[in-house]
């Protein structure tokens, strides 16, 4: 096997080892009545404190009906609210109820102590080298 195809090999493997390790992390962070779709549009909503569904879909891959869908069930369990814009009653805003922001800040916890779990065997180098890898590959 060749240098390139190595490095090819090595490179997944670790990318597979990481997604498999963000999906537990997600399974392990939601509230089981929740999916992970559902508490990442949560986490979302959150994060803006109100927005509209083209925020949200901004930031997930999912198709305006799926995410139509996830709104929809989160809205039924009461996790949040819709409310129409007085100047547009075309927009709607997407806030969380009180039970979904407790849901949210529940969730964001969890993550933050199984992440620092996770990195507490990185030493401050390799967090940062880990972090500058991550922001160049999103970009």
């Amino acid at each position: 096997m060749d240098h390139d195809k190595l490095e090819a090999n090595l490179l997944d493997h670790a990318l597979t080892k990481y997604l498999k390790s963000t999906k537990q992390l997600d399974e392990a962070t939601v509230p089981k009545h929740v999916n992970n779709v559902r508490g990442f549009i949560l986490r979302i909503i959150y994060r803006h404190g109100s927005c509209t569904i083209k925020d949200i879909l901004k930031e997930v891959t999912l198709s305006p009906s799926a995410t139509t869908t996830a709104l929809n069930h989160l809205e039924q369990e009461g996790f949040i609210e819709r409310s129409r814009n007085n100047n547009d009653r075309r927009t709607v805003w997407i806030t969380l109820s009180e039970s979904g922001r407790g849901a949210a800040e529940q969730m964001i916890e969890n993550r933050q102590q199984l992440i620092d779990g996770m990195f507490e065997r990185l030493t401050a180098e390799e967090k940062k080298t880990f972090l500058a890898i991550i922001a160049k590959l999103a970009q």
